[in-house]
């Protein structure tokens, strides 16, 4: 009986710490400043700081899925990967585009904070950034 305890508390030990590391990497990562800690992202950082986007929007909100945890953790983790990837066998493409998975996030995202501005329009075929090229990335 006291295998069996010890086992339930070690187990419950690895959850709750794996649910806190998850939590801190979560703030960590999820700011604009680790996003720019980058290089390659110092310019459009820079944009988006002078524009009004950052008064409510950062990185995160714009390009991680904001549905459920589930969604956001698997994008984040993807992106991470790939972003490592290219930082370091310097395969960071110039100038940087949205692949098709990202653009519908973004999208996704834009509607989300804008859905009142966008309920009248027809968005088929359209993208936000067909109208909007330098928003929030310009001034």
């Amino acid at each position: 009986m006291q295998r069996r305890l010890r086992i339930l508390l070690y187990v419950l030990g690895v959850v709750v710490f794996v649910a806190v590391a998850v939590k801190g990497l979560f703030a960590v990562t999820g700011t604009s400043e680790f996003c720019v800690s980058c290089h390659t992202m110092k310019s459009r950082y820079r944009n988006w700081s002078h524009s009004a986007h950052r008064n409510w929007a950062g990185c995160s909100d714009c390009h991680v899925p904001q549905g459920d945890v589930v969604n956001k953790l698997a994008a984040k983790t993807r992106d991470g990967i790939n972003h490592v990837y290219a930082y370091t066998f310097d395969k960071i493409p110039d100038p940087i585009r949205l692949k098709p998975r990202s653009q519908k996030t973004v999208m996704n995202n834009c509607v989300r904070c804008h859905e009142q501005l966008v309920e009248k329009i027809s968005m088929e075929g359209r993208k936000c950034w067909d109208c909007h090229r330098g928003t929030p990335h310009g001034y």
